[in-house]
């Protein structure tokens, strides 16, 4: 008797996934969907959509995806932040003719990168918990976290600046793997994470397991810190001097500052990321810059003579 085929059911919400899966709410897996609206817009960007449960018209065939909230909570910000043209930076034209790489490579290797540090960060937090029979973790105290957030914003900038740094002096390097992310020389939200593969696990995934274990923070703090430390980095990239922006307020490594470093001028300054420019400061990297309003609209961060 010949082996009956499953037929997947294709069921969404609102009739707007191209996907064969049904969309549960509740869940723990959430991630969002791009599209663009027409070929001379910037993309829309969707709200997150839910766990997907795959179900086939038979009954004992389901297929479930689940992953830890605290795994993909941090890799959903760098999706968030839609242009607003009085704020940027650059003017829509430089970015259509100074970037040179297309919005849909640099979406493809965002999400490989998220990928890679969603999966090892799963395994991380598995290995390193100190949770009891009943799965609960005991937390720190308030302090105590605050304490160790700090640690591991001075850890993650200390490799960054060093890593980054080394990408630039490295001719190797620099040609092969680092020139990839200043492909976009007009940085926006999305290109946050575009990295050769190589560069996202040396400098983004094992700068944040490293702060993460020399900190000692619980699993649940390290969310915490990945999703304000994914924020910042968004904010530098994303290409907009918004008013009242508490980073600009809080932090001298700013998106003015960082944009600096992806102009041809500064290539050579600036490293520091995500959160202080000490290094810069201490070992001579460092680029001033003027803020000048364009007359056409926006702003323009200009670097200043060394």
């Amino acid at each position: 008797m010949p082996k009956r085929k499953t037929k997947w059911k294709r069921t969404s919400t609102k009739g707007t996934s191209k996907f064969p899966f049904r969309f549960s709410p509740g869940s723990r897996l959430r991630f969002l969907e791009i599209f663009e609206s027409d070929s001379n817009s910037h993309p829309r960007f969707i709200h997150p959509i839910p766990q997907i449960h795959a179900h086939s018209s038979n009954p004992k065939r389901i297929t479930v995806i689940s992953v830890s909230n605290g795994t993909l909570k941090p890799l959903g910000f760098c999706w968030l932040l839609p242009p607003l043209d009085r704020f940027r930076l650059h003017t829509r034209k430089e970015e259509e003719q100074k970037n040179l790489v297309p919005l849909s490579s640099v979406v493809k290797g965002v999400l490989l990168q998220q990928l890679v540090q969603a999966t090892i960060a799963q395994v991380l937090f598995l290995a390193t918990s100190d949770a009891n029979s009943s799965g609960i973790q005991a937390q720190p105290s308030l302090l105590l976290q605050l304490m160790q957030i700090i640690v591991a914003m001075m850890v993650m900038d200390t490799w960054q600046y060093f890593v980054h740094r080394y990408m630039h002096q490295n001719k190797f390097l620099y040609r092969h793997v680092h020139s990839q992310h200043h492909r976009l020389v007009v940085p926006y939200a999305i290109g946050a994470l575009y990295n050769h593969p190589l560069e996202g696990l040396l400098l983004d995934t094992f700068g944040g397991a490293i702060s993460f274990l020399i900190s000692g923070m619980t699993a649940r703090t390290a969310v915490y810190f990945f999703c304000f430390a994914v924020i910042k980095t968004v904010d530098d990239h994303c290409g907009l001097w918004l008013p009242g922006n508490v980073f600009h307020i809080i932090f001298q490594n700013n998106t003015a500052y960082h944009d600096i470093h992806h102009q041809l001028q500064g290539a050579k300054f600036n490293y520091s990321q995500p959160f202080f420019s000490l290094w810069d400061r201490l070992l001579g990297t460092y680029m001033p810059f003027s803020l000048v309003i364009r007359q056409e609209g926006g702003y323009e961060a200009r670097p200043l003579k060394h």
